[in-house]
């Protein structure tokens, strides 16, 4: 079973979606009730988009509840809000940016099986204000000319952050979630 972490996004209906699209069973939990129990008993973990600006609110909450996630084994994607949150996690800084609403061109800095079958730039639906800085130790996969973390890999883990939304990008959205369901088998 795929989790899905609904932290405020309008969007996560449609992550639901394409996720049970591409053949895996999938559930929806409210950010109140994810659990360190509903974490381990999950076989993957998505974490949706929120309008909520971390540069505007206590990180510390966030980090107590999905502390978790530093120590799990299976895969992990955090889309916007999911990405920025695993990077907190882990040691980045945030920041505000440009806001970004538009599809946008991104570009592979390097190739990791979470952008398999993408063009070398593929374009991306974005729909954010913030940004963070690379993790220490993770691993850069893609950037934008607004954004330069867009994408990001944990070094030992299938541990992944996107900046942008892959769950409203059609077909390369497709294609990254198809990929990131790969993990699963």
């Amino acid at each position: 079973m795929v989790t899905i972490v609904q932290l405020g996004s309008t969007k996560t209906p449609a992550i639901l979606e394409m996720v049970i699209a591409l053949g895996a069973e999938a559930k929806v939990v409210e950010r109140g009730n994810f659990t360190n129990e509903i974490a381990q008993q999950s076989q993957a973990i998505i974490l949706s988009g929120s309008p909520i600006f971390f540069t505007e609110v206590d990180f510390q909450p966030y980090r107590e509840q999905f502390r978790i996630l530093n120590d799990l084994t299976i895969p992990v994607l955090g889309i916007c809000f999911g990405h920025q949150l695993l990077g907190l996690l882990n040691g980045a800084h945030i920041f505000r940016g440009e806001a970004i609403r538009t599809a946008t061109t991104i570009r592979k800095t390097k190739e990791d099986v979470l952008l398999k079958n993408l063009d070398d730039s593929f374009t991306m639906q974005e729909d954010h204000t913030e940004g963070i800085t690379l993790p220490p130790g993770f691993i850069h996969l893609a950037s934008s000319d607004s954004y330069i973390i867009e994408t990001m890999r944990h070094p030992t883990k299938s541990v992944w952050g996107v900046q942008f939304h892959p769950e409203v990008s059609e077909e390369n959205g497709k294609i990254l979630l198809g990929n990131f369901l790969q993990q699963l088998r």
